[in-house]
């Protein structure tokens, strides 16, 4: 997953806050956090390269599992298991529990509304991914369950009508999300509609489509569900399309 992706992609949808006051004390309920989650580094300048965890978070208060992957130093296909809290302050602390030789600890200090909140990343332990602490920024992805539309206008300069109808499932045992639902492409000279069956996590998905209706052609799909100034989108990112809709579109779709 490339910066420019993340950073076109990923948008916070993080849970308000919710409470009430009495005199000069505040109470706090904790938020369930379920869903889908992107944790990745804060400033990618300071270190060699930008570490990401991604995956799916369960639950709330004293009760909160995860399972996420990294795209450092661990295999990218491993899934690291882990067990954590959030306070009534909207601190949450997560510990891995089933690496042999290292363990992960994330912490982040949750924020209120569609934004981004800061976290930090420790690894210790005899294993050859033990790290200092390293800043991060934690990102609740919105479901991609939804309706989807919008005109984007190609590389090539030939506009097409999109339209996406998507399902995300609940994660599965690895923190993957099932994406089902078709994509429906239109210009002026044909329509095309794809099928769409893939499992992701954090944001973008890639799907490699195959036309079952209209000419013969292929989508190479590259999107991922966001917020942007309170409205839902889909965001496209070099989305290649062969056949009568030839060309590379990156735009994003209203969610309807």
């Amino acid at each position: 997953m490339s910066n420019s992706i993340l950073g076109i992609l990923v948008l916070a949808a993080a849970a308000s806050l919710s409470g009430c006051t009495t005199g000069s004390q505040s109470n706090y309920s904790t938020q369930d956090l379920t869903g889908n989650w992107v944790f990745t580094t804060l400033y990618p300048g300071a270190i060699p390269h930008n570490i990401v965890y991604t995956g799916a978070i369960s639950g709330q208060g004293a009760n909160v599992t995860a399972v996420l992957r990294s795209n450092t130093c661990f295999a990218t296909t491993q899934d690291i298991d882990f067990t954590g809290s959030e306070d009534a302050m909207q601190n949450l602390t997560l510990t891995s529990t089933n690496l042999p030789n290292n363990v992960v600890t994330i912490t982040a200090a949750l924020a209120e509304g569609n934004n981004p909140s800061a976290a930090t990343l420790l690894v210790t332990g005899s294993g050859a991914c033990s790290a200092p602490v390293i800043s991060l920024s934690d990102f609740q992805i919105p479901s991609a369950t939804g309706n989807y539309s919008g005109s984007i206008t190609s590389s090539l300069g030939a506009t097409a009508s999109f339209t996406a109808s998507l399902t995300q499932g609940a994660a599965n045992a690895d923190g993957q999300f099932p994406l089902t639902g078709t994509l429906t492409v239109t210009s002026a000279t044909c329509t095309s509609t794809y099928p769409v069956a893939t499992v992701f996590s954090g944001s973008p998905f890639t799907a490699n489509l195959v036309s079952t209706t209209g000419p013969p052609s292929t989508a190479d799909f590259t999107a991922g569900p966001a917020v942007s100034n309170n409205v839902a989108l889909l965001g496209l990112s070099n989305t290649v399309i062969t056949g009568c809709n030839a060309g590379s579109f990156t735009g994003s779709l209203n969610k309807q």
